[in-house]
């Protein structure tokens, strides 16, 4: 039987929901001062990834899969061999994440303009970092243990970075639609 969250995972499940919140208000106000339809969806999309998070966080989803894993990987006797095939996974999913995020900041460099598209853009690469960062906790049952949870508690500045990058960019988008559109072109 699970665990019962811990106050972190509460406290992480509340984060969590205001930046749900907020990316939701930004996807209301998004329609409701016709912008680009792209703008909505993209909105939506990280609000729902945000809800899915919540309910992981209230489940223990994360520590279920890695007990499982552990498991597994004790069933067919590859615990004690897992750092070899382990390293080549995590250097697999950092160089994947990495690639994924140089070719998407390639291609929205050169092509998005304008302070909503920016503030949208940077929410939805924030997200992947946020991806990024869970799938490292899950396949790291204990070589990346000592980045993520270590003294510089990176899997706390990644994860609290990520969500705060997509709140403020949330408020900031809001803002942004709600000025006078001669504001707005300077």
């Amino acid at each position: 039987m699970p665990e019962m969250p811990t106050m972190l995972s509460f406290a992480a499940a509340g984060f969590y929901a205001l930046v749900a919140v907020a990316c939701g208000v930004a996807a209301s106000r998004s329609r409701a001062h016709n912008q680009q339809v792209w703008h909505g969806r993209a909105w939506i999309a990280i609000a729902l990834l945000f809800l899915v998070l919540i309910l992981s966080r209230l489940l223990n989803a994360e520590e279920i899969i890695r007990d499982d894993l552990r498991d597994w990987l004790q069933s067919e006797d590859m615990l004690d061999g897992r750092r070899v095939w382990q390293r080549w996974l995590i250097a697999g999913a950092i160089f994947v994440g990495g690639a994924v995020g140089l070719f998407a900041g390639y291609r929205v460099v050169g092509r998005v303009t304008g302070r909503r598209n920016v503030a949208v853009a940077i929410a939805a690469g924030s997200s992947g970092l946020m991806l990024c960062l869970i799938v490292l906790r899950l396949i790291s049952l204990h070589a990346m243990d000592r980045l993520l949870y270590g003294p510089l508690k990176l899997n706390w500045v990644g994860d609290i970075g990520a969500s705060a990058a997509i709140m403020a960019a949330a408020a900031y988008y809001i803002w942004v639609i709600r000025q006078p559109i001669r504001q707005r072109r300077r």
